[in-house]
C-alpha cells in the first residue's frame, strides 16, 4: 500500500555516509562538418542513399519493410563509422546473392518495434540483422544499381576508418589521455565504455589495444557465467570495460 522513491544522492549508510560516489555528468561535443569533412560528406551520402530507397519502397507499397531496414543504417553510422561498414558489406553480399540465386528470396514479416524492443539483446542483433538486409529492388538491374552506391559508401567508411578520421574516436582518445593526468598509483582507474553496436564493441576493443589500454568485454551474446568471468577481470586485471546493454544487469 506504500511505495517510496528515494534517488541516489538521498540514500545514506548508518554512520550518515553517502552510499553512492557523487555523479558530475559531462556532454562531449562535436561536429562532423570543418573538424571531419570525409565523415560529413558520409552522413549526406548515405543520408541521399536512405532517402532515394525510402521513396522507391514508398512506390511499390513496400514502406514498412524498407523503413526498418533504413533505420538501421542510420543507428549504424550513429554508433561508428566500423558499425556501418559492417552493415554496407553484409547488405552488398545479400544483394549480391540475390542477383545470383532470385529463388532465395525469403518472406520476411516485420515485427512491430515495440516488440523488438522487449526482446533480448542477441534476439533483437539477429531481427536487425534481418532488417538490414531489406531492399526495394525488384530486379537485376535494381540491384545491381544499389549496389554500385553501397560500394561507393564501404569506400567512403573504409578510407575514414583507415585515416583514423572519425571525430567521436579522436575524442574518445583524448579524454582517455586527460583521464589519465588524474589518476596515481592510490586510485587505479576503471572505465566503462557503453555502445549499442556488436560491431562497434569489437571495433573500440581492438583500438584501445592498440592504445596501449588493459581491455575486457561483455555483451548480450554470452552465456551469464562468461559476463560473470568477465566482469571478474574487469574489476581484477583489466582498465577499460566495453560493454553493451547487457553488462547493467550485473555491473
Amino acid at each position: 500500500p506504500l511505495f517510496i522513491r528515494r534517488v541516489k544522492e538521498d540514500l545514506f549508510d548508518f554512520e550518515g555516509k553517502p552510499l553512492f560516489l557523487p555523479r558530475h555528468v559531462q556532454t562531449i561535443t562535436f561536429e562532423l562538418g570543418t573538424n571531419s569533412p570525409n565523415e560529413k560528406e558520409l552522413y549526406n551520402e548515405l543520408s541521399k542513399y536512405v532517402a532515394n530507397q525510402y521513396n522507391l519502397a514508398l512506390s511499390k507499397n513496400k514502406k514498412r519493410n524498407i523503413a526498418f531496414a533504413l533505420v538501421i543504417l542510420q543507428r549504424r553510422l550513429a554508433s561508428s563509422t566500423y558499425a556501418l561498414l559492417q552493415s554496407l558489406k553484409r547488405r552488398k553480399q545479400r544483394l549480391q546473392e540475390l542477383i545470383n540465386n532470385p529463388s532465395s528470396v525469403k518472406p520476411y514479416e516485420v515485427k512491430d518495434i515495440d516488440d523488438i524492443e522487449e526482446m533480448s539483446e542477441e534476439e533483437r542483433w539477429e531481427e536487425e540483422n534481418e532488417w538490414e538486409v531489406l531492399s526495394a529492388a525488384e530486379s537485376k538491374e535494381e540491384l545491381k544499381k544499389e549496389i554500385e552506391i553501397i560500394d561507393s559508401l564501404i569506400d567512403q567508411a573504409s578510407r575514414i576508418i583507415q585515416n583514423e578520421e572519425e571525430i567521436k574516436l579522436k575524442k574518445l582518445k583524448e579524454s582517455l589521455e586527460e583521464l589519465s593526468k588524474h589518476v596515481n598509483e592510490q586510485h587505479k582507474r576503471k572505465i566503462l565504455i557503453f555502445t549499442e553496436s556488436r560491431d562497434t564493441l569489437e571495433y573500440l576493443k581492438e583500438k584501445l589495444k592498440q592504445w596501449g589500454y588493459k581491455v575486457t568485454t561483455i555483451h548480450g551474446g554470452m552465456k551469464l557465467e562468461e559476463r560473470v568471468q568477465a566482469e571478474g577481470i574487469f574489476k581484477n586485471e583489466t582498465e577499460i570495460l566495453v560493454a553493451t546493454e547487457a553488462a547493467g544487469e550485473g555491473i
